[in-house]
């Protein structure tokens, strides 16, 4: 009796060289029952070890700084629009100057 297997071909996008790996039956049924035994393991884990629960007052704190954080983001983009606003001013009026300087 002839023994399965399954060839793959790899084809790396970096080099030219194609690479063939075979895996027998008997591999491919080490893999599949390794993955089987990880995910069942993972499962189990987390039944175990439940996730951390955010009680209600932590969840109201959180959502009250995010929104004053978000608040105080937003009055700093306004300041800077306005120091922006305010630079360009100052700008154009020392080319103003540097010309007038210039023409005397």
């Amino acid at each position: 009796m002839k023994a399965t297997s399954w060839s793959f071909i790899v084809i790396s996008a970096h080099s030219p060289v194609l690479e063939k790996i075979g895996i027998s039956f008997k591999a491919a049924l080490i893999l599949v029952a390794a993955f089987v035994i990880a995910f069942l393991m993972t499962v189990l884990l987390l039944l175990m070890f439940p996730g951390i629960r955010v009680n209600e007052p932590d969840r109201v704190r959180l959502a009250a700084e995010n929104q004053t954080l978000r608040l105080e983001n937003k009055n700093i983009a306004l300041k800077i629009r306005k120091l922006d606003t305010q630079m360009s001013y100052v700008e154009q009026h020392s080319q103003r100057v540097v010309a007038l300087m210039q023409t005397d």
